[in-house]
């Protein structure tokens, strides 16, 4: 599958735009300040002798219990590649911009979303998951107070939703697995597996493999 770089719709930019002013305004009359450092997530390379791929990093910033991210992305100055998987292209890049602005793998996030709802937007698991990040049901009210997030079914809510919580892990745990278990199962069960030295399931592990998948066939080496 061949690709070409994609610049963003002129409605895409003007709501990018809409969007970085009122972060700035609300972050100004709360007191909140967020340093939005623009840089790309970080290259691995033989002199990092990093034995796995960086899914999200620290980067200074501190999200958890803030206003999300501004997303003002530089939009347009980012090599954006949709993936072969059943969800909309316009979403797919949503997604890459809003990650990108998170510092944390596109790849990664796809992966975690195959895992988690197989890109069905309107996925409701058994135990009150709902959409395409499976934001379960005791995390709508916060989200809705916090956020503004008022359909969880709607796809770009319901990624702004995902990509927070996952985002404020990052914060808090370096290993992926760990940001992975903690997401699927809230912090305390995944604690309790932890305390008995297990540091990754089958959930966590299948979400990297779809997200090694994905990091090749953007690199061109998916067959």
């Amino acid at each position: 599958m061949s690709y070409s770089k994609k610049k963003p719709t002129k409605g895409l930019r003007w709501l990018i735009a809409s969007w970085v002013f009122f972060f700035a305004v609300g972050a100004i009359g709360a007191g909140v300040t967020v340093n939005i450092i623009k840089k790309p997530p970080p290259t691995i390379t033989a002199e990092t002798q990093t034995p796995e791929p960086l899914y999200g990093t620290r980067d200074g910033r501190v999200f958890a219990g803030n206003p999300e991210m501004s997303r003002d992305w530089g939009a347009g100055d980012l090599d954006f590649k949709p993936l072969d998987v059943p969800l909309a292209e316009s979403t797919q890049e949503f997604i890459f911009y809003l990650s990108y602005g998170y510092y944390i793998d596109f790849p990664f996030v796809m992966g975690l979303i195959q895992q988690e709802s197989g890109f069905n937007p309107k996925a409701i698991s058994e135990t009150n998951d709902f959409g395409l990040m499976q934001i379960n049901a005791c995390n709508h009210g916060w989200l809705e107070e916090q956020l503004g997030i008022t359909d969880i079914l709607d796809p770009e809510q319901n990624i702004r939703a995902g990509l927070y919580i996952l985002r404020t892990l990052f914060e808090k745990y370096d290993d992926p697995e760990k940001v992975l278990m903690a997401y699927n199962m809230g912090e305390h069960g995944a604690n309790l597996l932890w305390e008995k030295g297990v540091y990754q399931t089958n959930h966590s592990r299948k979400a990297l493999t779809y997200a090694d998948g994905f990091r090749k066939e953007l690199e061109g080496d998916g067959n």
